[in-house]
């Protein structure tokens, strides 16, 4: 130790918590002999099941896109095989909810759960909690995530499977009864059978998932990857929803900036890719200027309103609920006013509050309830699973395909600034299986081929 180090004992303690830190999130406590020993055990004793739970898996993450009850039932099937070869997938189950991803989720419903104790309604804070369970994809996919490569496709096709009821929300269901019913029919918004602001966030996560393959992909995959940006795009705008626009403008201008710093990119595919942004902006304005004229304005009159100090609007409130989150942060930093607690908290401040049931922000909304405690465990988690989805990338295997869940990540934590994403059911899911997608460790190559 160096003797003239004015504070020795500090720095070692700062070197070792770092030390703890990344070895936690990259899940070095994980044996990778073991695990990998573990997939050959199971690839051996159920080689038909592996396929069948792949199937299953790929399944879930295609119906999540549907309408709200088909999400809550799209992994349906997955559980149920979980637990019909559960014997023949131990230990690999282990290690799947061994993942830091899923210890860092526990740790936040147990906070979630000991926050009931404080909070003004406990009722709503369960159904917050409830949303947590979407994380138990990390387990259930783990046994099939050799073939991450399929898993991500999967999630892409469901993508243009939620936009096919943006299709039938345009033409009013094409003239059939039963269809028309299934979508939402805002005026002015097309968002199919999603909620219009969570079909924005669900965009903007799908537009991550394009947004490798068109920027930095060559031949058939980039083509598909600019055709799934350009539908997605569309979708977004035709959404209605105002954040999610300003999210996917943000996520793109990410994309360009990761490009050129890491020299993925020249300057004819960023020129390229701009001047398509513009056309299909250009194009879906041209199709949808009524709806998108009075989204605008109504954005123009609201903010000025908001300024002013007049709330009484959809943008105004939206304002206004996150000043009265900070309010609740700040009264109560550490614990937060308890896991759905914000909207009881607010009435009896302002009575005349008139907020919804969380802040539309995810970050104000875990802090407003759960306080710093709940902000740390909630930045461990993505912290983990942004670091994962970048180490788990193999780029010989996967080509830039593989950083889909990456940019999809980074999407819905952009659209998170306008939204609870943790606690609406279908971004939740979204999350969820994103998460799932992108374990700290999987074995390095798939043991078991379609030809044996």
């Amino acid at each position: 130790m160096d003797t003239n180090d004015p504070n020795p004992v500090s720095e070692h303690q700062a070197w070792f918590f770092k030390r703890w830190l990344f070895g936690f999130l990259d899940g070095h406590y994980i044996d990778r002999s073991a695990c990998d020993t573990a997939f050959e055990r199971m690839h051996r004793q159920d080689a038909i099941g592996d396929r069948i739970h792949l199937l299953f898996a790929c399944l879930g993450l295609v119906c999540m896109f549907g309408p709200v009850t088909l999400t809550e039932v799209a992994f349906g099937p997955l559980v149920v095989f979980f637990f019909v070869r559960v014997i023949n997938t131990f230990p690999v189950w282990i290690h799947g909810f061994g993942q830091p991803v899923a210890l860092a989720a526990i740790a936040i419903a147990g906070w979630m759960m000991l926050s009931l104790r404080w909070s003004g309604d406990s009722f709503l804070g369960w159904g917050e909690i409830a949303e947590l369970r979407w994380f138990v994809l990390v387990g259930l996919i783990f046994p099939v995530i050799e073939h991450r490569r399929a898993l991500i496709t999967a999630m892409c096709i469901g993508i243009a499977f939620g936009q096919l009821g943006q299709v039938a929300d345009a033409f009013d269901g094409f003239g059939i009864g039963w269809l028309a019913q299934l979508v939402e029919n805002h005026p002015n918004r097309i968002a199919g059978w999603w909620q219009p602001v969570v079909g924005g966030s669900i965009l903007v996560a799908g537009l991550g998932l394009h947004l490798p393959s068109a920027m930095f992909a060559n031949g058939r995959t980039r083509l598909w990857g600019m055709a799934g940006v350009a539908s997605v795009g569309v979708g977004i705008i035709g959404t209605g929803t105002r954040g999610a626009w300003i999210a996917s403008v943000l996520l793109i201008v990410g994309a360009i900036c990761f490009g050129a710093c890491t020299k993925r990119m020249r300057t004819k595919q960023v020129i390229v890719l701009v001047l398509g942004a513009l056309v299909i902006s250009m194009i879906a304005g041209v199709m949808m200027r009524e709806s998108l004229g009075v989204r605008v304005e109504q954005a123009r009159l609201e903010l000025g309103q908001a300024f002013d100090g007049q709330y009484d609007s959809s943008t105004g409130l939206r304002v206004k609920m996150g000043q009265l989150a900070i309010d609740a942060t700040i009264a109560n930093p550490v614990a937060g006013v308890g896991a759905g607690g914000y909207q009881t908290w607010v009435d009896v401040q302002d009575p005349d509050a008139g907020v919804h049931a969380h802040a539309h922000n995810s970050l104000l909304q875990i802090s407003s309830t759960l306080g710093l405690v709940g902000v740390l465990f909630w930045s461990v988690l993505m912290l983990s699973v942004i670091r994962a989805a970048w180490r788990i990338w193999d780029v010989k295997a996967e080509g830039y395909f593989g950083l889909a869940p990456l940019f999809a990540i980074v999407g819905l934590m952009l659209a998170s600034i306008t939204d609870s994403v943790h606690i609406n059911t279908q971004t939740a899911a979204m999350l969820g299986a994103l998460v799932a997608l992108c374990p700290a460790y999987r074995p390095k190559h798939p043991i078991w081929r379609s030809d044996k």
